[in-house]
């Protein structure tokens, strides 16, 4: 009796622990988000099969038999003038995929039109399997984000909630696709943000990408991406050396990359011809380049299998591989072709580290090409943390992991602020979604009565309104409450120490910042923000110097956190 008594105050004691831990919050957590993250695991893994089926139908339809030369090259610019006329019937389908499901995070809480992803998934496979230098993440990004998008306004999630469920829509068909799960997951939390990822996500992220993984597994298999042989990397200072003189090397090639890039999409836009016509001469330029560099032609996976295994080793065919690939990706994405830059910024870095090892006649040239595969997309792309990850599961090798990690981080400081992906953004700022800010006026959120001080207060009238409510300044008012400026909190109590019956115009402060009632909440608080200031005079729209509110951060981020209550508007 005594040891069952122990067994039960012990079982006891371990029950009193877990409710501690896992608390009410924590479970209703659990009970949303492991069906949510299922669902979505399972639809981006089901879209990902066909979107990769697609593309492998095409591919071979359009390759699969030999072809006279001068039809080779037509095909990629059939395939650009097909995708053009969609993509000029449904502007929005133009662009990555990955810059819009960044822009709809940050800016449009998550709203992604439902007929996206249809026209998405088409117009890129028409685009890589028609011969387009482009990759798959871009797209699968886009199919991921607009399967959640829909899946969560049926099931009117907050705006909030919104953004976790759209990241966990992107790792879900990211590790169909790649089959690399853990890889997926953070690249999905790393890339709307270019030094920082969104942790909110994590639990969710993770499930939807096993759940796609596990689901994808018995059409796509278990073999990683790349077949490598046993990596090992010796660590000793020569090895190391060329390590770093890769990532460097990298790093460089890849803000080329980007000024090229820019430099013809800029070109591009600003040539007066229909947009059918620009994506038709795009696919047909990289036709031309693709009859003298073939592997340049469509995702290049078997191409970089060949680098890896060490087939390409004359310095002259690897040059043209680099210089090919980096030009005809900008011809088929620059022009406006629809597909991502995940495979050819794999291909570009595999091809500086197959360089690196033939010019040095290093041994193990596989690692150097594998190195600068995930060199090159951490620079691009801006996710060093996710890349490495990634690369590791692709190559199935996790002996690559410190040198593949040394190289990424060179590289992205190499590339600096530059990125393929425009819409990505610094850091995160809030939990919630500060586009809501957007759907109310500065009226609806700003704080009245005013408290303010009459310009015919002296200071020791000043110090009552002061003890009345503490702030760190206070607007100061004519008769007509037409605003002359503000006076600081600590001015006015140095100055009642001092001379209590001086005028409160002594302690006045000209410079202030101003805003119509009318305004959206939106740009009031991006004013507050540029400014760096905590508190913002609102004064009526018509009347402009007459006083009616004040806006502060705090009301700023209650209306955030009420607004994000609501469930998500379309």
């Amino acid at each position: 009796m005594g040891v069952e008594g122990d067994l039960l105050n012990s079982f006891q004691s371990i029950e009193r622990r877990l409710d501690h831990i896992l608390t009410v919050d924590f479970y209703d957590y659990l009970k949303k988000w492991v069906p949510l993250s299922i669902i979505i695991g399972i639809l981006g893994a089901l879209c990902s099969m066909a979107f990769q089926l697609m593309i492998e139908v095409l591919y071979e339809g359009a390759y699969g038999d030999s072809l006279p030369w001068y039809v080779v090259f037509l095909v990629p610019a059939f395939g650009g003038l097909l995708v053009g006329i969609i993509l000029t019937i449904i502007p929005e389908g133009q662009g990555f995929g990955t810059d819009g499901v960044i822009e709809s995070l940050h800016h449009s809480g998550g709203k992604i039109p439902w007929y996206l992803v249809p026209v998405k998934m088409v117009a890129s496979a028409i685009t890589i399997g028609s011969g387009g230098s482009a990759g798959r993440e871009g797209p699968s990004a886009l199919i991921g984000a607009g399967l959640a998008s829909m899946t969560g306004k049926r099931l009117k999630l907050r705006r909030s909630d919104m953004r976790i469920f759209l990241i966990s829509g992107v790792a879900a068909c990211f590790s169909a696709l790649f089959r690399a799960p853990l890889g997926s997951a953070v690249f999905a939390m790393e890339v709307p943000y270019k030094n920082d990822l969104e942790s909110n996500a994590i639990i969710p992220t993770l499930i939807s990408s096993v759940v796609s993984y596990l689901v994808a597994v018995p059409v796509f298999g278990i073999d990683p991406v790349f077949k490598v042989d046993e990596l090992l990397f010796a660590m000793n200072y020569e090895a190391l050396g060329f390590i770093i003189l890769l990532g460097i090397l990298v790093g460089a090639v890849g803000v080329l990359f980007i000024l090229g890039f820019r430099f013809f999409e800029r070109t591009v836009s600003n040539i007066q011809i229909p947009f059918f016509a620009k994506t038709a001469v795009g696919g047909l330029m990289t036709g031309i380049i693709g009859l003298a560099v073939p592997e340049v032609l469509g995702l290049g996976e078997n191409a970089i299998q060949m680098l890896i295994d060490g087939r390409f080793i004359a310095i002259e065919i690897l040059v043209a591989l680099l210089v090919g690939k980096m030009v005809a990706t900008i011809f088929t994405v620059g022009s406006g072709g629809s597909g991502g830059v995940f495979f050819p910024s794999l291909f570009l870095g595999a091809v500086v580290g197959g360089l690196v090892a033939t010019a040095f006649h290093l041994d193990n040239i596989s690692l150097y090409v594998i190195v600068g595969m995930g060199a090159m997309m951490a620079g691009v792309t801006k996710t060093p943390v996710s890349t490495s990850i990634m690369i590791t599961e692709m190559v199935g090798g996790y002996g690559v992991i410190i040198p593949l990690m040394m190289a990424s981080a060179l590289s992205y400081i190499i590339t600096g602020d530059y990125s393929l992906y425009r819409k990505q953004i610094t850091r995160r700022g809030f939990p919630f979604d500060i586009s809501t800010l957007g759907m109310v006026k500065v009226a609806d959120i700003m704080k009245r009565p005013v408290l303010s001080i009459r310009r015919t207060a002296t200071i020791a009238e000043a110090m009552e309104v002061v003890r009345e409510e503490r702030h760190y300044t206070y607007p100061v008012v004519d008769e007509h409450s037409r605003i002359l400026g503000q006076a600081p909190r600590e001015r006015i109590e140095h100055l009642n120490a001092v001379t209590p019956e001086t005028s409160v115009m002594a302690a006045l402060q000209s410079h202030f910042e101003k805003v119509p009632a009318d305004m959206e909440g939106l740009d009031a608080f991006e004013i507050m923000s540029a400014n760096q200031v905590s508190r913002i005079m609102v004064v009526d729209p018509v009347e402009q110097e007459r006083l009616v509110g004040i806006l502060t951060r705090m009301d700023v981020l209650k209306a955030i956190e009420h607004l994000d209550e609501y469930h998500h508007q379309y």
